[in-house]
């Protein structure tokens, strides 16, 4: 038997159910629009006659935790700084696939060089929400890597210990990491607090703000899949154009916000090491190269 399909309405019943004893009146669908451009869960976008539901289901064993870590963290989002994120409206396990419902957000394309302005003027207010040590009181998720957001006092020990010590045992767990490949990593590690740059506060960070995920309703920035925690925030800036160029609008206009700090452009690819030891994990040997070009910069 296959796996069960959003868009086949084999969970209708219990969303009709969970939005209707959310918003309080009857909430019947009568359509459903698949949504899985650029998604790594199966989602889906349901259409009542006056209200929609975004819904993402997963069938992966953590799903369900991360579906509720993904929930808290847009509550808290919308709770700790003026960033906007859709209102969550249940978490379900139903017979081993979790669901994550959400009001739909309506979705303008970002096209013009204003649209770009306010993507980053948005996150911009958002790393404007600060706390004194890095972290956060509880996990979340980048993909489908589980984070560790125990405090620590400093940047540098942080990003170190519960990023890329972190995620090269994975890789090493995975099979995709020797030793040997590992010394590189260990000694950058070891070099942290002589190449991160001057001390920053700590900024409330997104944890994954490629352009898909920050949707733009026509006016504003609306953060959707995130894994917050607080840290430095040039981590958040270096992913932003890590999968495809985004127009220097977006900086420019983050900068009149909240200015980012000189030397950045040097220090981009070292905050980007975590993403590539991720894609060792998941991909193995072709990304190692990319890797250890970006560890190379810094030895």
């Amino acid at each position: 038997m296959g796996v069960k399909k959003l868009a086949d309405g084999a969970f209708k019943e219990t969303i009709e159910k969970s939005v209707s004893d959310y918003l309080g009146k009857q909430f019947k669908i009568l359509s459903i629009k698949n949504n899985n451009v650029g998604a790594m869960h199966d989602a889906a976008i349901f259409i009542g006659e006056n209200d929609k539901v975004f819904v993402k289901a997963g069938t992966n064993p953590f799903s369900f935790d991360q579906f509720t870590q993904e929930a808290w963290g847009l509550n808290y989002i919308r709770s700790n700084s003026q960033v906007i994120t859709p209102d969550v409206i249940d978490v379900l396990n139903v017979g081993g696939t979790a669901l994550l419902i959400m009001e739909a957000v309506d979705v303008k394309p970002v096209e013009t060089k204003k649209d770009w302005e306010a993507l980053g003027i948005g996150l911009a207010t958002l790393h404007k929400s600060c706390w004194n040590k890095c972290g956060l009181e509880t996990h979340s998720y980048l993909g489908v890597f589980r984070q560790d957001n125990r405090p620590m006092d400093t940047w540098e020990e942080f990003f170190g210990e519960r990023r890329l010590r972190d995620t090269m045992k994975m890789a090493v767990d995975a099979g995709n990491m020797t030793y040997r490949q590992c010394l590189p990593v260990e000694k950058l590690i070891n070099k942290l607090p002589q190449i991160c740059g001057q001390a920053q506060a700590f900024s409330l960070l997104h944890g994954d703000p490629w352009p898909g995920n920050l949707l733009f309703d026509g006016k504003k920035m609306i953060a959707i899949d995130c894994g917050i925690y607080y840290g430095n925030r040039e981590i958040d800036l270096s992913t932003v154009d890590f999968f495809y160029p985004v127009p220097e609008h977006f900086f420019n206009a983050y900068h009149e916000v909240y200015p980012i700090d000189p030397g950045y452009k040097e220090r981009k690819s070292l905050w980007q090491i975590n993403q590539w030891l991720g894609h060792v994990t998941l991909f193995g040997e072709k990304y190692m190269q990319k890797l250890m070009d970006a560890v190379n910069i810094y030895l």
